[in-house]
């Protein structure tokens, strides 16, 4: 059974208001930007961009008790305490900001309820500046740490969107403009005020005007305040108790395991879901949303205990149909195993949002029938040495840019350029039959983009520009690979190294083209006219049958076998 903090409406009453508290804090903000207009523009507008209006208060007051209990019970609901640095800040800013905004809720709302007086920017920026400073200092750091809480909410909350990314830059300048402009604007009018009541006769008409109550609403500030923030810390301090209390008599029913594929063989904490026992353990766990089970990011291969396992939730199930997830495939973080589990984690732990994205099946490792195509200028290193640098990589360039396009023209995907040699990988998502012609077909597209280049560029070059390709086909394993910033989709296996020997076997007999007999066969071609060889592979042990092209144009019309 899923758990109440990682049920879908769980999450959405928590999003809902969230959403609800930073549009008040937003407004509230643009209130006091208007200050570097004048007090009057404050008072104008507050009754739309405070959310000054009836009812308002209640809508402000609901979002944030749902928005509170909802950190208390994750807190209560987390078995492990390690997190990452931003949930922690995140953690940590959202309940500090109920001791630090109470005095200015009951100083302004509760007064205006229980007296009928609602405050003026005169009389806030009164007490502000002049009356009691350190209010000021306070209410201006609690304005900060809100938006702050509110801008991390929204950015680990939409960087999971497609377009996030592309509109990520005006968001931050937007981010960093809005509380500027409201320090500003409290400034500046506060300022203005401390020059209008230099005099006790302009302090005493602001407070007659605004109809202040008297001392006692003073002392009920202050009195409630108090007896709020112990309150509410001793809420905390029992939550972490019954969290404590819980994990104590949980531990006493058995002992269970759980085994990470190739990495170490851990206890299992009772109630704890398998991203939490990996931080737990300083096991290295992708989670790009933070374990809120929205990016996919977690995933693991359930091996050993599968079958014992509940079927994932709603919300898990259908993450895990955006990715086209295997049947064997569950989220770490919805995950909460009660018996000894084996578990293979499928991301690499310095996963980004653009990977979340990305389907399953091109991250994850998986083997695969394609055909790979290797293409080689031929005797450029020579050519290279008596050209200026900038002629070599112009000419590269233009070299990269005839083979990438035919490639791409032919649904091919470019794995990667190394030096001036290039290879692609046709079938990641089609058939076998038709990867092996689009790979022939880009074979003839390379041979002719290559004599145009030549001809364009006959005035430049001493020899013109000869090609080297080699296509094979075989099973390989396909996976992102690499490290940090240098990983990629790529292939290994056999059949690779086998297409470059056969790439450098183009170019010791003197021929454009090199095709394995798998590569004619999945094609459904006849090659007969071309000379068929037996070449030897390091590596195997029986020789490989090839088919030498002198040109790839030939293949232009090929009949079908």
């Amino acid at each position: 059974m899923p758990t109440l903090s990682g049920s879908r409406r769980f999450q959405q009453l928590r999003t809902l208001s969230g959403l609800v508290l930073f549009a008040y804090v937003l407004m509230h903000m643009l209130n006091h930007s208007l200050g570097l207009v004048s007090l009057e523009a404050m008072d104008r507008w507050r009754f739309l961009l405070s959310w000054q209006f009836a009812g308002g208060w209640i809508v402000v007051l609901t979002a944030a008790v749902v928005h509170t209990l909802h950190a208390l019970w994750s807190l209560y609901d987390r078995r492990v305490m390690r997190m990452p640095a931003w949930q922690l800040m995140q953690l940590l800013l959202g309940l500090a900001i109920p001791f630090l905004l109470i005095e200015h809720v009951l100083g302004t709302r509760a007064v205006a309820e229980l007296y009928g007086v609602q405050p003026s920017y005169a009389l806030v920026q009164l007490t502000y500046w002049r009356l009691a400073p350190h209010l000021g200092i306070l209410q201006s750091t609690v304005m900060i740490i809100s938006w702050v809480h509110g801008c991390v909410g929204l950015h680990f909350w939409l960087r999971l969107r497609p377009w996030y990314r592309s509109v990520a830059p005006g968001l931050f300048t937007l981010a960093v403009l809005v509380p500027t402009l409201a320090l500003l604007g409290f400034v500046v009018s506060g300022r203005a005020l401390l020059v209008e009541t230099a005099d006790g006769a302009a302090i005493a008409e602001i407070l007659k005007a605004a109809q202040v109550p008297g001392p006692t609403s003073g002392a009920f500030v202050g009195k409630t305040a108090l007896f709020f923030r112990y309150g509410f810390a001793a809420l905390i301090a029992a939550t972490l108790f019954a969290r404590g209390v819980r994990n104590l008599l949980s531990s006493r029913f058995g002992t269970m395991t759980l085994n990470y594929a190739d990495g170490p063989t851990v206890t299992l904490l009772p109630g704890a879901s398998i991203l939490e026992m990996s931080r737990a353990y300083g096991v290295p766990h992708a989670s790009v949303c933070g374990g809120r089970g929205r990016c996919s990011t977690c995933r693991v291969s359930v091996g050993q205990g599968r079958d014992r396992l509940p079927p994932p939730s709603s919300a898990e199930q259908r993450v895990l149909t955006r990715i086209g997830a295997a049947a064997d495939v569950r989220l770490a973080c919805m995950v909460r195993p009660k018996h000894s589990l084996t578990v293979r984690p499928l991301m690499p732990p310095a996963s980004t949002p653009e990977l979340a994205l990305q389907p399953s099946t091109h991250l994850e490792g998986q083997e695969r029938e394609i055909v790979i195509l290797f293409a080689d200028l031929r005797g450029f290193t020579s050519l290279s040495e008596a050209r200026l640098p900038y002629d070599v990589v112009f000419v590269l360039n233009r070299y990269f840019e005839a083979v990438g396009q035919a490639v791409e023209s032919n649904n091919g995907h470019i794995d990667k350029f190394i030096g001036d040699g290039m290879m692609a990988l046709f079938g990641i998502d089609d058939d076998p039959v038709r990867a092996a012609n689009d790979a022939l077909a880009t074979a003839r597209a390379i041979a002719e983009r290559i004599d145009r280049l030549n001809r364009d560029l006959e005035h430049d070059l001493p020899n013109p520009l000869r090609v080297a390709i080699g296509i094979h086909a075989g099973t390989v394993i396909l996976g992102e690979m690499g490290y940090g910033r240098a990983r990629s989709f790529t292939a290994i296996g056999d059949p690779v190294n086998t297409t470059s020997r056969l790439e450098q076997i183009a170019k010791d007999n003197e021929v454009e083209l090199v095709v394995s007999r798998e590569v004619e066969a999945r094609a459904g071609i006849d090659l007969g006219r071309h000379p068929l060889q037996f070449v030897p592979v390091r590596g195997r042990k029986a020789t490989l049958e090839v088919r030498l092209i002198r040109s790839a144009g030939t293949l232009g019309a090929l009949p079908v076998a």
